[in-house]
């Protein structure tokens, strides 16, 4: 089960709709998600070049290709794996009137991959984080043509033969004969901190244990919807017209009339079609209204 956060207005749009959303993570509430991951990648390419004289060449055509490259287009529709969360309520739905919303992963999954989509973890540890961007570091370094010397041959130069070394080697990879070779493993390291960058988060955030249906660069047609400051690209994820029984529960969050919106969801329910749906009532003592 993977459970979706939102508002009773939220809950009549995906049933009456059948259908979630997934909205372009440039314009959520925190889209520093991108950023995150670049900071750790152009951090890395920046010591490079700053500390290993003998391929700063690589240090200094990666982070150039990192201020260049170009961001995907990236929608997400995010759940957790945790009911009944009180961060969650707090922080995802309006006081009193929160729901949460229990989705067959299965399900979801395979929707994904008709589709084209991704479903995915997030990362919020560090130490993770910084494995695979390493990771991708290593396997650009690999792809990418090497310095003609050694590093011994290297390290036996005078100041000066080094210095016309490093430059020749930059030269090498972003001018010469070399160059194509080079383009290729820097375009999919970029492409690779593109596809991860929505996955990292801060890890103040581990305790929603966030997964995210990703679609990068959708060629459906956009939506668009108002926030208090702007205005927020969203796409539609029709995922109850393909499988009607994908919602397994649904779960009221702290509300001061419980009985009658359980009531009133029930009501909904029935005349969306929707049977076999476990409907609860939050156990959290949580008084916000």
């Amino acid at each position: 089960m993977l459970y979706h956060y939102t508002s009773l207005t939220g809950l009549i749009g995906v049933v009456s709709n059948k259908s979630i959303w997934a909205s372009h993570c440039e314009f959520l509430n925190d889209s520093s998600e991108f950023h995150h991951a670049l900071s750790f990648a152009k951090s890395y390419s920046g010591n490079i070049f700053m500390e290993d004289d003998y391929i700063a060449g690589f240090g200094w055509v990666v982070r150039d290709s990192l201020e260049k490259m170009k961001k995907h287009d990236v929608f997400v529709s995010s759940f957790s794996e945790k009911p009944d969360l009180l961060s969650q309520w707090r922080g995802y739905c309006p006081q009193g009137s929160g729901i949460c919303i229990g989705f067959d992963e299965e399900k979801i999954r395979t929707f994904c991959e008709n589709h084209g989509y991704k479903l995915e973890k997030c990362i919020y540890d560090t130490s993770d984080q910084e494995k695979r961007i390493l990771k991708y570091l290593n396997e650009c370094l690999e792809k990418c043509p090497k310095p003609q010397l050694t590093r011994d041959e290297y390290n036996a130069l005078d100041a000066k033969g080094q210095v016309e070394q490093e430059l020749g080697y930059r030269a090498l990879l972003e001018t010469g004969e070399h160059k194509e070779l080079a383009d290729i493993a820097l375009s999919e390291f970029c492409e690779k901190i593109n596809e991860t960058a929505p996955l990292m988060k801060d890890f103040g955030f581990h305790e929603e244990a966030e997964w995210r249906i990703i679609s990068r660069n959708p060629s459906v047609k956009n939506e668009f919807r108002s926030s208090s400051s702007h205005i927020i690209p969203y796409i539609v994820l029709p995922i109850l017209e393909e499988f009607k029984d994908c919602i397994k529960e649904i779960i009221i969050g702290p509300n001061p009339a419980k009985h009658r919106c359980k009531s009133s969801i029930e009501h909904l329910l029935k005349s969306n079609g929707f049977n076999n749906v476990d409907l609860k009532v939050s156990s959290i003592p949580f008084n916000s209204w």
